[in-house]
């Protein structure tokens, strides 16, 4: 598995094609997760360690397609949190794309909790919640098995943070509305975009790496759900990613 890890870490950092690993592919939730562990330790060492997390596929109709009976969970590299506006190259990416989030930035850790934890149990964790744009990098995947994305960290290649934020408790996720931009043509204009209650996201992502052995750090950011699915951008380009009250987050790239 060592050696898959670092073949796959390498394809990344690479930018090389997305290879669904075929009879090499992991088999289970368990195989997928382990796996994952060991490609985020190589691209963690290469990018400055954790510095987030990721939730995909958070609602009934994608874990459906996806054929998986809960969310997916990924990390985020330190280095490849940028904050807003951010300038960007195109050459860093094979097939570039985003996703409109919300985040939330963590004030505490949030260690394994007998029972696990719940919303009420990490609100206290959170400094505040802000609109997020997570970049992608499927280098050309097309269908995937899910256990092959999943360990090969659900391409993830970053995130830009807006804000300014606001704290958990002054939040109410369906009176926000998401309003997403490129080069000034809207993508998006919809009220309670997000896939999931945001708080149940961030307890969702605790329990998962709690139960690999991992405690969630204070300073972490965590991407909460897409507001769009995986959206391909051409370069060059303008996005901007407005979210009411939380502020925006905005970057271009070319």
């Amino acid at each position: 598995m060592t050696d898959q890890a670092a073949r796959i870490a390498d394809a990344i950092m690479a930018r090389a094609p997305f290879d669904d690993l075929g009879a090499s592919a992991p088999q289970s939730l368990v195989e997928a997760y382990a796996l994952q562990a060991r490609v985020v330790e190589k691209l963690a060492a290469a990018h400055g360690g954790i510095g987030g997390r990721k939730i995909a596929w958070n609602t009934a109709a994608q874990m459906d397609a996806m054929g998986l009976s809960e969310p997916g969970a990924a990390c985020i590299c330190a280095d490849l949190v940028r904050r807003s506006p951010a300038t960007l190259a195109a050459a860093d990416f094979h097939t570039f794309a985003i996703e409109p989030e919300i985040c939330a930035i963590l004030k505490a850790d949030i260690a394994p909790r007998e029972h696990g934890h719940d919303r009420a149990s990490v609100i206290e964790a959170v400094e505040r919640l802000a609109p997020a744009f997570e970049l992608l990098d499927p280098r050309g995947m097309g269908k995937a098995a899910p256990f092959s994305i999943l360990s090969q960290n659900i391409n993830n290649r970053g995130i830009v943070i807006g804000g300014p934020g606001l704290p958990p408790h002054d939040v109410d996720p369906s009176a926000l509305r998401s309003v997403v931009t490129c080069n000034g043509e809207t993508m998006l204009d919809k009220a309670g975009a997000a896939p999931m209650d945001p708080l149940t996201a961030v307890a969702f992502l605790a329990n998962r790496f709690n139960a690999l052995g991992q405690t969630l750090k204070a300073g972490e950011v965590l991407l909460l759900g897409a507001h769009l699915p995986p959206t391909p951008i051409p370069a060059p380009a303008t996005m901007r990613f407005d979210l009411g009250a939380l502020g925006a987050a905005e970057f271009t790239i070319a």
